[in-house]
């Protein structure tokens, strides 16, 4: 006898109820990755056991996966802010990159003798003002035409890549190292430019991306502007009867993802990559992976934190696993099915099924 399953909307309220979709969410995806492992010949407790001890084995594997969060959760933020008004950007990618031009340009241009405590935030906000730059470009006319931000964003991650790569492979720039005579390389930003190393290769950009969460998380939550991206998100036409100017909240949104973005390439630049060298900045798809993170968390600011932190530690853990012979495809296999797991977790917070009574079982009259 054939059933009806239908899908119902509903909105989960509760907190603990949505921390309970994400755990079940992240376990079937557990579970589902250990097939992958299987199939390429590992064992599976041997593999998630390895990559524990690759993220918090060690005094070194923390400061390592700590190192490798801070970018996650700007990356992270950038996605789940524009992604709550549901402004569907893959441009992060292209706004660090962007950032990071303009961070390391403004290091540079600042050059030796002056304090860190001026020449880092020069650097930070440098790379802000950028991203915001280079989102502007997509979020005007995303909010005055209807413009599709997703095609948009995605063909500029293309512009700002080449852009980059141009001022240190194709011409002798301002960013080019022009004193060596190997491969191309960008000049070294100076000592003061890059951010302080509080614990082996640690630095304090964790403390900012920590702090920026947490301030985004409380933004969002208890200010006007936090209550309209909220109204926005969940039906334009709400937001539209309702007066607010829904192209400004759009350009502010899309604004805010770029500098978010642009401040993690400026970021990178200090603390990992010391100069613009688009290879080390292009490796782990930073933008990209935010996304990952922003659907980990829910889109929520204050779990993206915990988010990145595990997302870097399996990113980091790579090479870890390689030696037991876990190739670099199986992890990113990995981390996609985490994904995938997590975004039809998200279903069950708007929707649920129902199972029907078969039509015969429902005509049926009791015998009097």
């Amino acid at each position: 006898m054939i059933r009806r399953i239908s899908v119902e909307q509903r909105i989960v309220d509760s907190a603990r109820k949505r921390a309970a979709i994400l755990g079940c969410s992240v376990l079937v995806g557990l579970l589902l990755g250990s097939a992958i492992i299987i199939a390429s010949g590992s064992n599976v407790l041997e593999v998630y056991a390895e990559t524990v001890d690759a993220i918090v084995g060690s005094a070194r594997s923390v400061q390592q996966t700590l190192r490798a969060t801070t970018p996650l959760i700007l990356t992270g933020l950038a996605a789940a802010v524009a992604f709550r008004m549901r402004l569907y950007t893959i441009g992060a990618e292209g706004q660090l990159y962007i950032g990071a031009i303009t961070g390391s340009g403004m290091a540079l241009l600042l050059g030796d003798g002056h304090s860190t405590i001026y020449v880092v935030p020069a650097v930070l906000l440098a790379g802000v003002i950028g991203g915001i730059v280079w989102a502007l470009i997509i979020a005007v006319p995303r909010a005055y035409f209807g413009t599709d931000e997703v095609v948009g964003t995605l063909m500029l991650n293309f512009i700002a890549l080449h852009i980059m790569n141009w001022l240190i492979f194709g011409s002798v720039s301002f960013w080019r190292d022009r004193e060596n005579l190997g491969f191309p390389g960008g000049k070294i930003v100076p000592e003061a430019a890059q951010l302080h190393q509080f614990w082996g290769r640690a630095d304090t950009g964790i403390f900012i991306a920590v702090a920026l969460a947490l301030i985004l998380g409380l933004y969002l939550k208890w200010t006007s502007h936090g209550f309209e991206w909220s109204v926005i998100g969940d039906s334009l036409r709400a937001g539209i009867y309702s007066g607010m100017n829904v192209r400004r909240q759009i350009i502010s949104v899309l604004g805010l993802s770029g500098a978010l973005a642009g401040m993690a390439g400026a970021m990178q630049v200090a603390s990992v990559t010391y100069a613009l060298e688009p290879r080390g900045l292009e490796s782990g798809s930073l933008g990209f992976t935010g996304i990952v993170v922003a659907a980990i968390a829910g889109l929520n600011p204050r779990a993206i934190v915990p988010a990145a932190f595990v997302v870097a530690g399996i990113t980091t853990a790579g090479p870890s696993l390689s030696r037991i012979g876990v190739s670099p495809a199986s992890v990113i296999a990995l981390e996609g099915i985490l994904l995938l797991s997590v975004a039809g977790g998200q279903f069950f917070n708007h929707f649920t099924l129902r199972v029907a009574p078969a039509a015969s079982e429902a005509s049926a009259e009791p015998a009097s």
